[in-house]
């Protein structure tokens, strides 16, 4: 009875609901470090490799589906 009950506080402390703050801070964290790192150039030309290489029709074709709201 005891670890049903520790097992679902942990599972309602977890659930952050609408805004999920834990995940933005981890995303800002990585932008900044990306920012900080001097990698974006590096990035930017590693992408429009992928776009002009073989996986570029499949690239293209998940970015059309995320902006219609569906997963690639």
């Amino acid at each position: 009875m005891e670890n049903q009950k520790v097992s679902q506080q942990k599972q309602s402390t977890e659930i952050e609901g609408e805004g999920n703050h834990s995940a933005d801070r981890r995303y800002r964290e990585g932008v900044e470090r990306s920012v900080k790192g001097g990698h974006i150039e590096e990035g930017a030309e590693e992408a429009a490799r992928a776009l002009d290489g073989p996986e570029g029709e499949e690239l293209r074709e998940a970015q059309e589906a995320t902006r219609k709201g569906r997963p690639s």
